[in-house]
C-alpha cells in the first residue's frame, strides 16, 4: 500500500519508549480550530492523517481510550486497536483499510476490538469518513463503545431462553437441546432419555405457606435436580411444577430408568424452605429415543403418558410402555 493511504493496520507498532510525533503541523493548526466544537460530543472522535497518525483526539476519545491528547497525537492509530485483534483479524482490517482509502462517502463497521491505555479491551462500532483540508487528506473516525449494548443484548437473549424463577432452560431452549441431542445420539449410536417430572405435593405448599415458600421450593428443586444429573444433561422447567430432563449418552432404556430412580430418591429428601422442613415427591415418566419415538413430539408425549401412569399408580418412575397410549 502506498504512503497516500492508510498503512496496513496489522503492522505491529512499538508500544513502549519514545515516539516521533510526525503529524503535520499545518494540519494540526487547522484541526485545533475544530477541537472545541468536537469536544461537545460525548463520542470518541479521532482524526488521522495520510500517514495514519493521530492528528486530533477529542475529549470523548480521551475518556474512551484513557490517553491524554498530548500523549497520543502523532502516534499510529493502530495503537488504539487491540494487538491480538489486529493479528487475528489482519485480513479483515486490511480490507477495511482499502475501503477507507477508496470510499469517499464513508462507512461504518461493527465489532472492532479496541484497547485502552491501561490494556483493557472493549468492543466498538467505528464510523469513518474522508475529508480534505488544503493539501491534506483526513480520515475521521467516530468510535462508540458497545460494551453495554452487547451486554444488554446478551441478557435479553439469555432471558428469552431461561425460566425467570429457577434460571433453568425454558421450553424453547429445551427443544433446541433435545433436537441437538437426538442428532448426537444418531451420530454416536447412543440413546437419549426424555424425563417428564411433576411434583406431587406442590399445591398444598402454596396453599398453606404462600407463594414465597412455593417459589423457594421450586428454586430448591431446580438446584437439586441440576446437581443430581450429569453436566451433559439438561434440566428445564416448562411451567408450574413441571420439569423435563434430557438425558444424553445413555445406552439402554434401563439406564434411563435407573437415572430417574436416582432423581426420585433425591427429591424425597426433606427441603429446608424459609425455616420449615418440607417433604416432597414427584411423579416421573421417561421415554427413550429411538425406542419409544423418533421425533421430539412423540418422545415428549410418551414421557408425559408414562408420568401420568406413575401418578395414577403412586409408585416408582415409569418407563413408557405401548399400552399407555
Amino acid at each position: 500500500m502506498t504512503n497516500t493511504g492508510i498503512p496496513p493496520p496489522h503492522q505491529d507498532e512499538p508500544l513502549t519508549g519514545t515516539h516521533n510525533k510526525t503529524a503535520d503541523l499545518g494540519l494540526l493548526h487547522h484541526l485545533d480550530a475544530c477541537v472545541q466544537l468536537l469536544n461537545i460530543s460525548h463520542l470518541g472522535i479521532v482524526c488521522i492523517d495520510r500517514r495514519a497518525r493521530v492528528a486530533l483526539f477529542n475529549q470523548g476519545a480521551e475518556r474512551l481510550f484513557g490517553y491524554r491528547r498530548e500523549d497520543i497525537l502523532g502516534l499510529p492509530f493502530t495503537r488504539l486497536i487491540c494487538r491480538d485483534y489486529r493479528r487475528r483479524q489482519k485480513h479483515r482490517l486490511a480490507a477495511l483499510v482499502r475501503i477507507a482509502r477508496d470510499n469517499r462517502i464513508g462507512w461504518r463497521t461493527e465489532s472492532i476490538i479496541c484497547a485502552r491505555n491501561n490494556g483493557e479491551r472493549f468492543p466498538t462500532d467505528i464510523s469513518l469518513s474522508q475529508g480534505l483540508l488544503p493539501d491534506q487528506r483526513l480520515f475521521v473516525l467516530v468510535v462508540q463503545d458497545t460494551s453495554e449494548r452487547l451486554r444488554q443484548a446478551a441478557l435479553v437473549a439469555y432471558q428469552a431462553e431461561h425460566d425467570q424463577l429457577t434460571d433453568l432452560p425454558n421450553r424453547a431452549l429445551l427443544y433446541e437441546r433435545l433436537r441437538a441431542g437426538i442428532a448426537r445420539a444418531d451420530r454416536y449410536q447412543r440413546k437419549l432419555g426424555v424425563v417428564y417430572l411433576d411434583l406431587d405435593q406442590f399445591k398444598p405448599v402454596n396453599d398453606r405457606y404462600g407463594h414465597a415458600s412455593g417459589d423457594n421450593l421450586l428454586q430448591a428443586v431446580a438446584q437439586r435436580l441440576s446437581e443430581t444429573v450429569r453436566k451433559t444433561d439438561t434440566v428445564s422447567r416448562i411451567g408450574g411444577d413441571e420439569f423435563i430432563i434430557c438425558l444424553e449418552q445413555i445406552n439402554s432404556p434401563e439406564e434411563a430408568l435407573a437415572a430417574t430412580a436416582k432423581i426420585a430418591a433425591t427429591l424425597r429428601l426433606p427441603f429446608s424452605i424459609l425455616g420449615r422442613q418440607l417433604a416432597l415427591s414427584a411423579s416421573i415418566g421417561v421415554a427413550v429415543y429411538p425406542d419409544h419415538g423418533e421425533d421430539l413430539e412423540t418422545l415428549l408425549r410418551r414421557a408425559d403418558l408414562a408420568m401420568y401412569h406413575a401418578k395414577r399408580t403412586g409408585g416408582a418412575p415409569q418407563l413408557y410402555q405401548p399400552g399407555y397410549d
